[in-house]
């Protein structure tokens, strides 16, 4: 009896010890998936249409400013669920600053196409601020960016399977580098000439990210080829992500006037 009486308890011990694993592994899964889509730089393009003071009655916490853009033209607000990375891509887009230079600077930009430089996180002085993406800097939008090319066809590396493929006429209006992914770049666009129809994509290739840079800073209408993939759903809990091949400009009126 004492013999079982001790295979029990270590039996006990045993599976105690599995459990906390399991337990530690399903705590740590999120926060390590989490953790794969919080380091980014990115831009964003449209029309800047606020900027505000936060947390007046909050000084000990530094002081914080918030900006808003329309994306692209003629677009409402929105809230995106199919963005990558997860809920970086909203409209109006949000921004944080801490500077007061900068609020001089974007006064005077109220109103105008702009394209803005952010990353995420924050800086600590800026946790006061509710919006996500913090300002790195502000521009308007060039229309006449000298282009060495109009047309750039890149790679897909990844070895998911393909399911349809095709290609989407609009303006460019997120470009996402994220740090800390080997497939690590991202674009929203808007579809069409104006409006609220927004798809995202993801892309492999470092100078189809660069390309795509050009085309937002120009706010000039673009085709993108795409291939529509089978992805993990563990990772980004999507079905599919289309990966951009090409990206052909078109012309150079998006003015957004």
């Amino acid at each position: 009896m004492k013999r079982k009486f001790g295979l029990s308890i270590v039996g006990m011990l045993v599976l105690s010890l599995a459990l906390g694993l399991c337990l530690i592994t399903a705590i740590a899964a999120p926060a390590f998936s989490s953790s794969l889509i919080i380091d980014t730089k990115g831009y964003a393009s449209g029309q800047l249409s606020r900027i505000g003071r936060e947390n007046l009655s909050r000084r000990g916490l530094g002081v914080a400013y918030t900006g808003e853009i329309l994306l692209g033209h003629d677009s409402a607000s929105f809230i995106s669920f199919g963005s990558l990375p997860q809920n970086l891509v909203t409209n109006p887009f949000r921004f944080c600053f801490e500077e007061d230079d900068f609020y001089d600077v974007l006064e005077e930009l109220v109103g105008y196409d702009v394209v803005i430089e952010y990353k995420t996180p924050r800086s600590n002085t800026l946790l006061s601020c509710s919006a996500i993406n913090e300002l790195v800097d502000i521009y308007l939008v060039d229309k006449n960016i000298s282009l060495t090319q109009a047309h750039l066809i890149g790679d897909i590396r990844t070895f998911e399977p393909e399911i349809s493929y095709g290609v989407e006429f609009g303006r460019i209006t997120n470009v996402i580098k994220n740090k800390n992914l080997m497939r690590n770049y991202f674009m929203t666009m808007q579809i069409g000439e104006s409006g609220d129809k927004f798809r995202h994509f993801v892309m492999d290739d470092r100078d189809l990210y660069h390309f795509a840079i050009e085309g937002l800073r120009m706010g000039a209408l673009v085709k993108v080829h795409y291939s529509e993939r089978l992805a993990n759903r563990n990772i980004f809990g999507h079905r599919t992500r289309l990966f951009v091949s090409e990206i052909e400009v078109t012309g150079r009126n998006g003015s957004m006037d």
